[in-house]
């Protein structure tokens, strides 16, 4: 009984190790992408705020486009390389 119950305790820890590595592994996994779409979107308002610059208007603070969707962003970057495109 003794080696049975040590087993059964045994089996119990490896199962609930088991699950926190899978779980230590899925938020590592999801805190890459995270920070990879953060990444982009800080990558994105640098640009605009370069582009902005460059046409010697008011650059925007960054705290502008917070909640604004990476989509959002490279659609005003894209305004504003039209523009850059236009004065030339």
């Amino acid at each position: 009984m003794y080696d049975t119950r040590e087993k059964a305790i045994r089996d119990q820890q490896w199962i609930l190790n088991a699950a926190r590595r899978e779980g230590r592994e899925e938020g590592e996994i999801k805190g890459r992408e995270e920070g990879e779409i953060k990444g982009r979107e800080e990558g994105e308002i640098k640009l605009i705020q370069t582009l902005q610059e460059i046409l010697g208007g008011t650059v925007s603070d960054a705290a502008i486009f917070q909640g604004r969707s990476l989509e959002q962003l490279r659609a005003m970057t894209e305004e504003l390389r039209k523009k850059i495109q236009r004065r030339t």
